[in-house]
């Protein structure tokens, strides 16, 4: 059943860094889960599950999982304990990146000396500011696994570290320092490699959730198969059905 929420969040994520829309809510999230697992669990067709879920009855169980905070909340507390050991490895695998983009560009502006050094060193201390703000929205959006906003923040931030670059080297080289323009080469270089980097970083982080998905659904599809038999037997209107997937799916977020 976990797996359902993980593809329904990483699912919407491309490869490459892009603004993503807004992230769906954790109660919609829950929603397109409890239908997956009712599609999975019944092998019911795709747009007959389409049908049901537009019908009054599939409306009112729509309802009853908006009033049900408890199963939401406990559903993502399970979620995360889950990817845990994926989320804290992407931060730190982030992290390390940033610190290292952080010591070149601060060698990089080491070259400047004499009375344009307080000038640096001041554009040292905002580059500074620059990625430690990064590290501190990393790891929320990382620990909320959300991939698509993971690379739009990594993206904003590089953008706005280049734009900080762009400004203290500006103000650098209209003081004639001879040297300036290679060192804007050198340290917009380094920018551009961190950006290439944190792509296949975010890919990773995509496709370990997915393996962390998989495991959990081998599990899912043998309770999947007990809950049919039961139905099969015992449950005859689609209402009954509805209320016993309902009920089974709580089960398993707790």
């Amino acid at each position: 059943m976990k797996l359902l929420v993980v593809l329904a969040l990483i699912s919407v994520c491309s490869a490459n860094l892009i603004w993503p829309d807004p992230p769906k809510s954790n109660l919609d999230v829950v929603k397109e889960a409890f239908w997956d697992y009712v599609a999975k669990a019944t092998q019911t067709a795709e747009d007959s599950l389409q049908q049901i879920r537009q019908s009054d009855l599939g409306q009112d169980l729509n309802s009853k999982i908006s009033q049900s905070t408890d199963t939401v909340n406990q559903y993502f507390a399970s979620l995360q304990a889950q990817a845990a050991p994926v989320t804290q490895d992407v931060i730190s695998r982030i992290t390390q990146e940033a610190e290292q983009l952080k010591i070149r560009l601060e060698k990089d502006l080491s070259a400047v000396s004499g009375k344009l050094q307080p000038q640096a060193e001041e554009l040292v201390a905002q580059l500074h500011s620059r990625v430690e703000e990064l590290k501190r929205e990393v790891s929320p959006l990382a620990e909320a696994m959300n991939p698509e906003a993971l690379k739009a923040v990594l993206l904003q931030k590089s953008q706005e570290l280049k734009g900080q670059l762009e400004k203290g080297l500006s103000q650098l080289q209209v003081q004639a320092t001879p040297y300036t323009q290679e060192m804007r080469e050198k340290m917009e270089q380094s920018l551009e490699d961190f950006q290439k980097n944190m792509v296949p970083l975010t890919q990773t982080f995509e496709i370990q959730l997915n393996q962390k998905a998989q495991e959990i659904q081998q599990r899912l599809l043998q309770s999947g198969e007990e809950l049919r038999a039961r139905l099969d037997s015992g449950a005859q209107d689609l209402q009954t059905q509805l209320t016993a997937l309902w009920e089974s799916f709580t089960q398993k977020t707790q």
